[in-house]
């Protein structure tokens, strides 16, 4: 499937409300941990912040600021956008309702982390100007979310 840059921010901001919901859902499920219930309220928190910072992307989206010829969008980005674990609508919910542990939810957390910074690494790879370097923060931030989970582990 093709996908134009501006369809790959709008997958982006899909990405992180996933995450939002996912974090939001699995920090309700494990109250009694209180180490890990705020990590994931966190998490949530940091994932709305992403949200913000992609949707200025969007609004001021100039298609020359970044690069999908046809055949790298039928590529790999293309497979990123349509594997990532909360590509989809709803996708955050529907996993958080299939965890049946704290290590499930930390191994789940720590999965979207990863496939959020390899998404998003590609997506700065193919961008220009000021949002090149947006972007570049959210991978950064990415890496400290794996990180944290990591530590849970």
């Amino acid at each position: 499937m093709y996908y134009s840059g501006l369809e790959i921010v709008e997958i982006a901001v899909r990405i992180e409300e996933n995450g939002h919901d996912f974090y939001i859902a699995a920090a309700g499920m494990f109250r009694e941990l209180t180490g890990t219930r705020d990590l994931f309220l966190d998490l949530a928190e940091k994932e709305i912040q992403h949200i913000a910072i992609f949707q200025k992307l969007a609004e001021k989206f100039e298609p020359e600021n970044f690069d999908f010829s046809k055949e790298e969008a039928s590529g790999y980005i293309s497979n990123l956008a349509d594997t990532h674990i909360f590509g989809r609508k709803d996708a955050g919910v529907e996993l958080a309702k299939k965890i049946r542990s704290p290590k499930e939810a930390l191994e789940a957390a720590l999965r979207f982390e990863n496939d959020s910074v390899a998404f998003y690494t590609e997506l700065a790879k193919r961008t220009h100007s000021d949002s090149k370097r947006l972007i570049q923060h959210i991978i950064e931030e990415e890496k400290e979310h794996a990180a944290d989970i990591r530590r849970f582990l």
